[in-house]
């Protein structure tokens, strides 16, 4: 009984426990804006981001656009209205 009870706190708390899976919309936009900062100042380009969250998004979706971001070429990087995929793909939460 008592190994389903501690079972059951602690995969119940990890179900529940959600909000470490995402940055705030504060904390996407001031991240995004740094992974393009860095960009701009390899490339030698001043892009603004292409999107601003208005609420919670998930630090994985921003991971994988930080990733591209830092493997696309300068170049592509330079060219008007270029976004890689990844960022394009992003959605955000309102819960």
């Amino acid at each position: 009984m008592f190994l389903v009870l501690v079972s059951f706190l602690f995969f119940g708390n990890c179900i529940q426990n959600r909000e470490d899976l995402f940055y705030s919309a504060f904390e996407g936009n001031q991240k995004t804006f740094e992974a393009y900062t860095l960009k701009n100042s390899a490339c030698g380009k001043e892009k603004l981001p292409g999107t601003i969250f208005i609420s919670r998004v998930k630090i994985d979706d921003l991971k994988l656009c930080f990733r591209a971001i830092e493997l696309v070429d300068c170049a592509t990087w330079n060219t008007e209205g270029y976004l890689p995929d990844t960022c394009k793909a992003i959605g955000t939460s309102f819960r």
